[in-house]
């Protein structure tokens, strides 16, 4: 009897603070420099937890280029060429008895291109390698049960031939982002929105680690979008967000809204950049999970944390526990965000 072992792409509740595990083209799309990282610990009520974390930095190429000003006429903004950004994404993920490990390491470029001053389209590369390993002696297999009790010692009739591989790995995307930045401090009518796809796994490395018939990875392709408005004159933000991910038979949609109330306003005049927010969300993960999240947004941070309520097949033995995430977001304002400007160019 032969088995074939396999496990998840990197998978997070919290999508949205991870953008370039969704799309290489969102590098440097929100920000000129972008730092973040997340935890996630889940199935612990089942069995061996599954831990996945990692670490993404994002930052626009010679950022004052996106925005610049003309020497000529102070305060008034000409048309920028050249915009560019890049990123790299390290994460890891242990599951299962095995300890089945994923390593994965990206370089990602993205370019931009404007279509008028509040809208612009960018094209995403995204390149790196993957490191693969488990260990074998942990997992219990048919052929050790004699017919009576477990016997570890009998072989487990599984031809492996290797406990760890590596591989290259490739993706792209594209992205449409809109921006429109409030009319004054006040008036709290900000939009801001992404929309894109991408794809990943192009070349379908081979997953085996057995001798026999490849196993190929499947393309994985994501659909995805996020809006962020303020209700005018109030407070309140709205932020709702879709995911859609296709991988071989598999598929994924989850959706929800985060609601967001503004604490302080932004200093347009001091350069410091002051808005605080506490955000309430909730998403369904179709036949997975409830997710309940917090994001706690302060100036330059963000700290957020979210939970899945089980609502899968596994409900009976998860008892409803699927598991916690937790991310940190540190990012720099854009470089001219506090200069006045009586005219905007693309």
């Amino acid at each position: 009897m032969s088995y074939s072992l396999s496990s998840q792409d990197f998978h997070f509740s919290q999508f949205n603070e991870n953008p370039l595990l969704l799309n290489p083209a969102l590098a440097g799309a929100n920000h000129v420099m972008r730092v973040s990282a997340v935890y996630r610990d889940q199935w612990s009520s089942v069995s061996t937890p599954f831990k996945s974390y990692g670490i993404s930095f994002e930052a626009r190429f010679k950022a004052s280029n996106w925005d610049k000003v003309d020497p000529k006429r102070s305060m008034i903004f000409k048309k920028s060429t050249g915009r560019m950004a890049g990123g790299i994404t390290i994460y890891n993920d242990k599951a299962g008895d095995s300890k089945m490990g994923t390593l994965s390491t990206n370089f990602t470029y993205a370019m931009f291109f404007p279509l008028n001053k509040n809208s612009r389209l960018s094209l995403g590369l995204q390149g790196g390698f993957v490191q693969r390993k488990m260990d074998p002696a942990k997992l219990i297999y048919n052929a050790q049960y004699n017919g009576t009790t477990y016997d570890a010692s009998l072989p487990s009739g599984e031809d492996y031939s290797r406990n760890s591989f590596m591989y290259g790995d490739l993706g792209s995307g594209v992205a449409y982002t809109y921006s429109r930045e409030e009319r004054s401090i006040a008036a709290n009518d900000q939009i801001n929105a992404n929309i894109g796809f991408g794809a990943f796994h192009l070349t379908r490395p081979n997953q085996n680690f057995t001798n026999g018939t490849a196993d190929r990875l499947y393309r994985k392709y994501v659909f995805h979008g996020n809006l962020v408005f303020g209700i005018p004159n109030t407070l309140m933000g709205i932020a709702p967000s879709w995911l859609v991910q296709m991988q071989g038979l598999s598929k994924e949609i989850t959706a929800g809204t985060m609601f967001k109330y503004y604490i302080k306003d932004d200093s347009k005049y001091t350069g410091f950049l002051k808005r605080s927010s506490v955000g309430v969300g909730a998403y369904y993960r179709t036949g997975d999970a409830v997710i309940t999240s917090v994001l706690l947004e302060t100036g330059r941070f963000a700290l957020g944390f979210s939970y899945d309520i089980n609502t899968s097949k596994l409900v009976n033995a998860s008892n409803a526990k699927g598991g916690f995430e937790i991310t940190f977001r540190m990012v720099t304002p854009a470089a001219f965000l506090y200069q006045r400007h009586a005219k905007t160019m693309f």
